[in-house]
């Protein structure tokens, strides 16, 4: 039997936080024990869920290392095209291995950067294997998209706002025929039955309504509903966003993916920043699950979502880091206590509550991502999935509401134990299923190894950037569709 954790238990769910003072033993994949003791015995932990990152990409280079940082996001979209190529399994084993490190459990992929398209099946394989390396439940959302390459337009409207060497440049290396919906959605079905198991629920990734024909998501909804699939996929990121989809779709984008049976349960959907009150009411009605992602958003110049809002609506909230953190160090809890000052409300107005977000970012995230709920966490029978922070370390002086402190003053310094499905995952500060030193070394490597060529195309990458902003500006995203 593994060793038993001894804290303060905090358990997310419903509209108040238990907390207390208990050993919680555990065996395989299920709690066996969850014992009180003493409030001094259990001065040195707290012990939670596992956060759990509902919307990521798994960039195992942050993207400030190649350049790519105060942009807003359809330029920072453009700048990325350049990242160097490197080994697949290097690069997600570097980002799973960092988010665990800092109390993640449970982590989205949307995998909509493969580093070499004609092989993307073989890709996902090496991101499952990534996951099961470093121990961590994984969603693989496998990127689906077929038109709009380049911009909010046709691939031939946003070349001709280029200019002539710019757009030959950016043909050339970012065009390529996309695969019929039929034969997307096969090979996500096909993969899911080679790679789903209890630490791996492959789903449907539409990269977004700008990116996906009505043919493609019609079939994303067909196929989800007859197979009870997951699917996750972008929505309202941006401003130009907005425009663009209120154009494509004059009854709305959001009442678009209703009529075509995409917006259930089984859909989550990142960043949602500019919603308006009769959508927010919409997804709550239909139990949709909206990942905030508040660095990203604030990274990307795309505004702060209404969280608080989408709480009183009764919205299922999650939480995701998208390659972005404060510190730009994948610190899970640094983003918790962002979360919450930004979105715990104004003055003597409550906003998104304390117990809400810890649900949102822990037991909630877990189930979005398709790994189930237990009725009470870390109670015997529950899934043996736990997170052990010392709260010896966090300079408590005088007692508080423990929730509140962990809120306060957690952040990845303070992990010492992550266990998932009963595997001890992080011990001490170290992940026992990798060596995070050496695997970031030899992905450092090879990215230098492609920096020239990388260097080379950030110019062409920036021109790029340039000719988007202005084709936006000109507010031509509105006609392009």
């Amino acid at each position: 039997m593994a060793e038993p954790a001894t804290g303060w238990v905090i358990r997310p769910g419903g509209a108040c936080l238990c907390c207390a003072a208990q050993r919680i033993g555990f065996a395989a994949d299920r709690v066996t024990e969850a014992a009180s003791v003493a409030a001094e015995d259990a001065a040195a932990h707290w012990i939670l869920p596992p956060l759990a990152n509902a919307h990521d990409h798994a960039r195992g280079v942050r993207p400030t290392s190649l350049g790519a940082f105060d942009l807003p996001l359809e330029m920072w979209l453009a700048v990325m095209t350049g990242a160097p190529v490197a080994d697949p399994w290097l690069v997600v084993a570097n980002a799973l291995g960092r988010q665990a490190l800092s109390g993640l459990g449970a982590i989205m992929v949307h995998y909509t950067r493969p580093q070499d398209p004609a092989r993307v099946a073989a890709e996902l394989r090496e991101v499952a294997r990534a996951g099961r390396t470093v121990g961590v439940r994984v969603a693989i959302a496998v990127a689906l998209r077929d038109e709009n390459a380049l911009g909010y337009a046709p691939d031939e409207t946003v070349l001709g706002a280029l200019p002539p060497e710019v757009a030959e440049a950016v043909r050339h290396r970012l065009l390529r025929a996309p695969a019929p919906p039929a034969a997307q959605i096969r090979l996500v079905e096909d993969l899911a039955a080679e790679l789903d198991d209890p630490l791996v629920d492959v789903q449907y990734g539409p990269y977004g309504l700008e990116w996906c024909s009505e043919a493609l998501l019609r079939l994303v909804a067909e196929r989800s509903v007859l197979t009870g699939r997951r699917v996750h996929m972008h929505l309202l990121e941006s401003p130009i966003q907005r425009a663009y989809l209120d154009a494509a779709f004059p009854q709305g984008p959001l009442r678009f993916l209703d009529e075509i049976g995409l917006l259930s349960p089984r859909l989550s959907i990142a960043h949602a920043a500019h919603l308006r009150p009769e959508e927010i009411a919409l997804l709550a009605e239909r139990g949709v699950a909206v990942s905030i992602n508040t660095s990203s958003n604030l990274n990307l110049r795309n505004g702060i979502a209404p969280a608080a809002e989408m709480h009183r609506q009764g919205v299922r909230l999650v939480t995701g880091l998208d390659g972005f953190s404060v510190d730009d160090d994948d610190d899970a809890l640094r983003e918790l206590r962002l979360n919450w000052m930004l979105h715990r409300g104004v003055g003597l107005e409550d906003g998104w509550p304390l117990h809400a977000l810890l649900e949102a970012s822990t037991v909630a995230g877990r189930e979005a991502l398709g790994g189930g709920r237990d009725p009470t966490p870390l109670a015997p029978g529950a899934a043996s999935d736990l997170l052990v922070l010392r709260r010896d370390a966090a300079d408590v002086l005088i007692p508080a509401e423990e929730p509140a402190l962990l809120a306060q003053r957690a952040t990845r310094a303070h992990v010492r134990r992550l266990v998932v499905a009963g595997r001890e995952v992080v011990r001490d500060g170290r992940l026992t299923g990798l060596d995070l030193d050496s695997a970031r070394a030899e992905l450092d490597a090879q990215v230098r190894a492609g920096a020239a060529e990388a260097r080379a195309w950030r110019e062409v990458a920036r021109r790029y950037a340039d000719g988007l902003r202005a084709f936006y500006a000109a507010g031509l995203q509105r006609r392009g569709g």
